[in-house]
Parts: C-alpha cells; structure tokens; sequence
C-alpha cells in the first residue's frame, strides 16, 4: 500500500475539512480536495478503504507544553504529567487527554488536548467508516526547522507556525500578530520562513520559501512524522483481516466437527476396550472351565499356556491329526450354521472323524458336504426325518 489519504479535520463539524491523496512511490499528488462538513466525510469512504490513513489534528485545538524534569522520565512521572502541568492549563486536567511526543534528558514536550474532542473526531470517522491509525498536530507535520528558522504555511484563515522538531501551534489571521509579539522578543527578529504569501505588518523577519500547496507540504511532513496523539483510551485496537472473519465460522465448525471426532474416536476406542476387556475376562473364565486342575492365570498367560498345549499336542502324531482336521473344517462348520452337531467322535486308528448332526432339511447335509476342503471326502449314512428335523451320521476322512 503505497498511497496514503490525508485528512486535516476541523474543530468543528461545521467547519471545512482538506484532503490529500498521495503516492509514496510517484512521490506525487493522486487527487485532492476539500469537503464542506463532517456529515461528507462518508465522500471519502471509499477512498479511505484500501489506504493509509492519516488525520490532522487543528493546531488550535492541541497545545503543545514544555516540562522541565531531573532524571529520567518514567512510568511514575507519565502519571502525574496532568499534575504537574495543571498551573499552565486552563481546563480540568480529568478531562484533557496527554501525549509525550519527545522525551530528553531534562525535558519532556507533551501534546495537550480536550479528550471530548479527540471522541468527537472519532465518532466522524467512525460515521463515514473510515478507519485511521495515526492523529497528528498538524504543525508537526510542517518540514523540520534549520538554522532555527521557524517554518510556516496559511491553510484557510489559519496560519500553522513550527518553532522546533517538538513545538508547533496555530493561530487565526486576526490573532497571528498578538500570538507572534508574545513569543517573539522585541529586541530579537526571528527568521519565519514561508511557504505561503508573507503577510504584512507581522512580527518577526519573514523570507520567502519554495512555495507549495499547505495540503501537499503538509502531506509529505505526516508520512515522516512519528508523533500519534492515539494513545492510551484514544489506542486503536488491533484491527482484524476482513478477509480472516469471512473465514471465521467456518473455522469454528470445522474445529468443533474435529472436537466432536476426536470425542466420538476417544468413546469408540473406550468401548472397544471395554469389550475387549469383557472378552479377555470371558476367556479366562472359559479357560477355568475347561482346565479346573489348572490354577488361574490372566488373558496374557492363557495365550501362553495354549500355545505350549498346542506345541505339545503336535508332538503326538494322532491328536495332531485331529487338530489339523478341526482346523481345516472350522471354516465350512461356519458357513453352513444351518447343521448342528450333537456329537463328535475321532477315529485314531483310521484318522477319521464321526459326525452326529442335525438340520432342518435334507438340502443342509448336501451344502455341508460339496463345502468340504477339496482333500477330505465324507461318507454320509441313512438319514431320519422326525419331527421337522433331519438327522444322520457323517463321517470324514483325509484322501
């Protein structure tokens, strides 16, 4: 953002008000103008809205003090700065907002100003929407004084005068002369240099500068100018991207959809441990059941010991066999839940396996038997029908 929009408010919402649009990098005027009231500032909105701002602030209505002081100036002498300039000020010091804007090692310049005043320029730009960063007396906004040599410009009726980089004030035409005689030493002419018409009559040894329109020369003095009277209550809050609030909700909802995920995985994890839980205790108890001889063991240790059970049981060749067997059929028992069996013997000697079963139906014992692994074969005998149930003896071998 290279272009910065000046605004010089008036004291009153009456009063005329000057603006300036200038380019940093052309280091040139963009446009300017003037509006009649404060109610036209909303003129300026949309030009305010993707630049800078920088307001003004009338001379006459901020006074600049000069504060002697020992030692170094801190947080305890920032407080009591309304106390100890309250002699040379004529209002309630309760009510005047304080602004140190050069701090040296015996002397402090503080900008003095009515805070009802400093709420009334606020509220105007708040009605037109334009937000501003920077309040600046606009006499320190005038080019920096040399060889002592107090610098000046006229906008409208009002003469703005810089004395040195700390000090500047404004004054009326009528009231330019009686402001001049009491600064300036009778026997003393101090050198005015203005950019503006001088005028006659007036004390003081006035010279001709460059002349220069008052909005651009004080234009190019405000983006050098580090003073900012938006202090303390005045602060401007951090402003937010508009662009981030657009995105703000969604940003909500997505982390409280992700909050909610979290929740629903951490239950789905605790159920699933539950369970587990529940079935580890299950099998133990099975396990108890079975082996009534064994002492109790945990799920772990049950794991263990069925492993070695199972080890051993390979190193006899015909309970292996078995085993093998119940392994190689567990799959076609479960996908044919329609036959049950009521017994089961195993044959060592001919490593055959007889089955008691019953089903609902003759069409039960056939898809049991075209399910069997391709290297068992079965030789089914008669089968009974009583009561709606079908039953009979199967006997499976290994080919």
């Amino acid at each position: 953002m290279t272009e910065r929009l000046i605004i010089r408010l008036a004291s009153e919402a009456s009063q005329k008000q000057h603006w300036l649009i200038w380019s940093e990098s052309g280091k040139e005027i963009i446009a300017s103008g003037e509006i009649d009231n404060a109610q036209q500032l909303n003129s300026l909105t949309e030009k305010a809205s993707s630049r800078h701002v920088i307001c003004l602030l009338p001379g006459v209505d901020v006074c600049i003090k000069e504060l002697p002081i020992n030692g170094a100036f801190n947080r305890q002498m920032q407080q009591a700065l309304p106390y100890l300039l309250e002699e040379d000020l004529a209002g309630d010091v309760e009510k005047l907002h304080f602004t140190v804007i050069e701090q040296k090692t015996d002397l402090v310049h503080v900008a003095v100003c009515d805070k009802q005043r400093m709420s009334q320029w606020l509220s105007w730009l708040a009605e037109a929407d334009i937000s501003c960063k920077q309040f600046i007396p606009e006499g320190l906004a005038l080019p920096l004084p040399e060889d002592n040599k107090w610098q000046a410009v006229q906008l409208d009726n009002n003469w703005i005068i810089r004395e040195n980089q700390a000090v500047a004030w404004s004054s009326d035409e009528a009231m330019l002369t009686a402001l001049l005689s009491s600064k300036i030493d009778a026997d003393k002419q101090q050198v005015i240099e203005s950019y503006s018409p001088i005028p006659n009559d007036q004390p003081g040894q006035w010279v001709s500068a460059t002349p220069t329109l008052p909005m651009e020369l004080l234009a190019v003095g405000a983006l050098v100018c580090k003073v900012n009277l938006l202090q303390h209550e005045f602060k401007v809050k951090k402003e937010v991207n508009k662009n981030l609030l657009k995105w703000r909700l969604p940003a909500i909802l997505a982390s409280l959809f992700f909050v909610i995920s979290c929740i629903n995985v951490y239950i789905e994890n605790q159920r699933i441990e539950t369970e587990i839980k529940v079935v580890k205790e299950q099998v133990e108890r099975v396990y108890q059941l079975a082996f009534p001889n064994q002492r109790k063991l945990s799920y772990s240790r049950i794991k263990k010991q069925i492993r070695t059970m199972l080890a051993e049981a390979n190193d006899k060749g015909d309970s292996a066999g078995f085993l093998a067997m119940l392994d190689d059929l567990g799959p076609t028992f479960d996908s044919n839940q329609q036959l049950s069996v009521n017994s089961l013997k195993y044959d060592v000697k001919n490593h055959e396996m007889r089955l008691l079963a019953v089903a609902d139906n003759f069409q039960a014992f056939e898809k049991f038997s075209s399910a069997l692994p391709q290297q068992y074969s079965i030789q089914q005998g008669a089968l009974n029908s009583s009561k709606n149930q079908v039953s009979g003896l199967l006997t499976i071998r290994k080919k």
